[in-house]
């Protein structure tokens, strides 16, 4: 039973609003965000029951992926969980519409003297991460890592900071991106290969609050790694030995994040044929009842429970055998080309011209219970235009040329096309964003690349590349800038 409000007791008597809160809550299951939101606003009472923090977190809880991708918001406050479900409910509204129009535009010069390695939102869109490799800075060529803050209004100043590192860490993958800590961090993981063939991971700690970067964990590994993943506090990655057995490396990062609370070895059991030279990924689920560690092969997915200890008489020469509870082959010989994995939602492939999101359901009460939902797109060839440029966890977008009204195509404008992951069985549909209204000129810009997405802000990325003194070759240099489109 709910305690009412002090303000309310002894007069809930004849008005609607007056009922009993727990009838309230149990009436906001059934309504949607922006209905709740507009509940709120009728009367005292109803706002005063519409900020309990138990209404919004059921809502958390029943939205299709918040909760899953994003497991920070439960310890969020009520209004910062409000706000992100609004954020959603937005966002879902705006891409059913046939044409898109920004809400506002940024654009800023991202100037610096040195190689550009990767650019990333951290969660939330406000924060970008930068890595560049610079002889002046670093002359061992060592890595520079930068937290930017851009300035969206006059009344918000700019802020970064730049940490110059002693490795010298690989650019960014689609794979890569900062990531949630249980405590509400952000972190990322890093890695370079080193000249002996080892491969070194660094745990970098984004603080937005001084702003600083840091890296306190560095860990090195001789085994030829095939792949790794990250999220929360769980760092993972695997291996093949010669005799084809297949090892995972599982550790769960301290509260400080420069050791590890937890750190073990396991074997897991896969099919034969499956464990070979295909190429294979891993995907960490920490939002059902167990974390798991999930491997993505183009002919296999399984699913493995992370052991929450490990047997007093464990030896390393023969490590814990881990079973899948989950696993899934495909109808075909192989699920098609892996394009890109979700944490917490799809994996993206591309089969028979076809993209196609396949979601396990590792929490159902059926054994290996999925989702498959696929999107068309014309032509058939994935290297045109049509061809999808960048994924975001809800959203796909195309970039192509725009042509003017004399029927030539002009190198600074674009359009953007855009459609939501599709939630039925079939989805074709597209949305035309339309930048014509707030397009600045810069004949200059040569390409311009969707960087990133960010879906709790709605927030777009896109990099611009220009050359300066393009007339003299021997003077020209690369000059980036980046535009920041904000959809609600």
């Amino acid at each position: 039973m709910f305690v009412v409000p002090a303000s309310q007791h002894g007069v809930y008597r004849s008005s609607p609003s007056k009922f009993v809160v727990d009838v309230w809550l149990v009436i906001m299951r059934y309504l949607s965000v922006l209905d709740i939101i507009r509940l709120g606003s009728t009367c005292r009472t109803l706002h005063e029951f519409t900020t309990l923090r138990h209404v919004w977190r059921d809502v958390l809880f029943q939205h299709r992926f918040l909760d899953q991708c994003y497991s920070h918001l439960r310890s969020c406050t009520a209004e910062d969980i409000r706000h992100q479900l609004k954020t959603a409910a937005r966002l879902d509204h705006i891409w059913i519409q046939p044409s898109i129009v920004p809400k506002r535009l940024y654009t800023f010069p991202l100037d610096f003297p040195g190689v550009f390695q990767g650019l990333k939102f951290l969660p939330g869109g406000t924060w970008l991460v930068l890595l560049f490799h610079c002889r002046n800075l670093n002359p061992t060529r060592h890595s520079n890592l930068c937290l930017i803050k851009p300035s969206t209004s006059a009344g918000l100043p700019a802020a970064s900071t730049t940490f110059q590192s002693d490795i010298c860490w690989l650019p960014f993958l689609d794979q890569d991106g900062p990531y949630k800590s249980s405590r509400g961090d952000d972190l990322m993981l890093l890695r370079t290969k080193c000249n002996d063939g080892s491969n070194t991971f660094g745990i970098m700690h984004l603080n937005t609050k001084k702003p600083s970067v840091s890296i306190p964990l560095i860990f090195r590994t001789n085994v030829f790694v095939r792949n790794f993943a990250a999220a929360g506090d769980y760092v993972v990655y695997g291996w093949i030995t010669s005799d084809r057995r297949h090892f995972l490396r599982i550790m769960q990062l301290n509260e400080n994040y420069d050791s590890f609370r937890k750190d073990v070895t396991v074997e897991i059991d896969c099919p034969k044929g499956h464990d070979g030279k295909l190429r294979i990924r891993y995907d960490l689920r920490l939002s059902g009842r167990v974390p798991c560690v999930l491997l993505v092969s183009t002919r296999l997915m399984a699913a493995y429970n992370i052991p929450s200890t490990v047997p007093n008489d464990f030896d390393a020469n023969s490590p814990l055998l881990l079973t899948p509870f989950w696993q899934l082959r495909p109808a075909g010989v192989t699920f098609g080309r892996l394009v890109k994995m979700f944490h917490e939602g799809a994996i993206v492939s591309l089969y028979e011209g076809q993209i196609r999101f396949i979601r396990p359901d590792l929490d159902a009460s059926e054994p290996n219970a999925y989702a498959i939902e696929t999107y068309n797109f014309g032509p058939s060839h994935p290297q045109s235009s049509q061809w999808p440029c960048l994924f975001g966890a809800q959203r796909i977008f195309w970039l192509s040329s725009l042509p003017n009204q004399k029927g030539t195509t002009c190198p600074w404008q674009m359009t953007i096309e855009t459609t939501t992951v599709p939630e039925n069985d079939h989805r074709e549909g597209r949305a035309l964003v339309d930048l014509q209204e707030t397009q600045t000129p810069a004949p200059s810009a040569t390409t311009r690349i969707l960087q990133d997405w960010d879906e709790l802000s709605g927030r777009l990325c896109i990099r611009s590349v220009q050359s300066r003194f393009a007339q003299y070759p021997r003077c020209r240099r690369t000059v980036w800038r980046v535009t920041l489109v904000d959809f609600v």
